[in-house]
């Protein structure tokens, strides 16, 4: 009894580091923005003077005749212009980095009366190359330190919220940005309902143009 209790205990060991290495390698994935997708070996690597270096800007806005949606437990916002603006701190890195320089909102809205959307604090973008179940050239984004505050200029209603997994980055000769994550609650006036909200819209990415996410 006391072999098989050994053997159990190794087998839960051998499982728990396994796993840990498993989870250790995902991680380990270095990503890249590259002027093309070059995949040599099979894989999706940037080549050369394809590599796009430290300091490259991301611009991109929300797409022409489309809205970003916020719902919330205040209410629904639409918003009929939002940009985002970055700059990245590496070539390479896992997860590569970058610097918000801006996350902007306009003319939103909430059944018709005027909402002020303003990320209050822009925080910092991570950009994960996708790499399950197969390689692609595109990549999650997720925001951290950065705080969105939603404010129903008719009401008073004030709501704060912390951003996290924002979306995916697709990229092409014109890429693409799903926004799509949750927005936790974290503080607000009197008027803020408790609870989170959620964001979508989609977006083109002008700058740089083109763009793949790579290793």
């Amino acid at each position: 009894m006391k072999n098989l209790k050994t053997l159990g205990l190794l087998v839960v060991v051998g499982a728990a580091l396994m796993a840990t290495i498993g989870a250790g390698s995902a991680a380990a994935t270095p990503t890249a923005l590259c002027k093309a997708p070059t995949t040599p070996g099979g894989l999706p690597i940037c080549e050369g003077n394809h590599l796009y270096p430290a300091n490259t800007t991301i611009h991109a806005h929300l797409e022409a005749e489309t809205k970003l949606i916020i719902p919330t437990p205040n209410g629904v916002v639409e918003c009929n212009k939002s940009t985002i603006d970055a700059t990245t701190e590496q070539a390479t890195f896992k997860p590569l980095g970058a610097i918000v320089n801006a996350l902007t909102f306009g003319e939103c809205f909430d059944a018709g009366e005027p909402v002020d959307v303003e990320a209050v604090l822009p925080g910092t973008l991570d950009i994960e190359i996708i790499d399950l179940p197969v390689w692609t050239h595109n990549g999650t984004l997720t925001l951290t330190g950065t705080q969105i505050r939603v404010l129903w200029t008719f009401t008073g209603d004030e709501c704060v919220y912390d951003a996290g997994h924002t979306g995916v980055l697709t990229g092409g000769p014109m890429a693409t940005i799903d926004w799509n994550g949750t927005l936790i609650g974290t503080g607000g006036n009197l008027g803020c309902l408790p609870g989170n909200a959620t964001w979508n819209g989609a977006y083109t990415v002008t700058k740089p143009e083109p763009l793949w996410v790579s290793m």
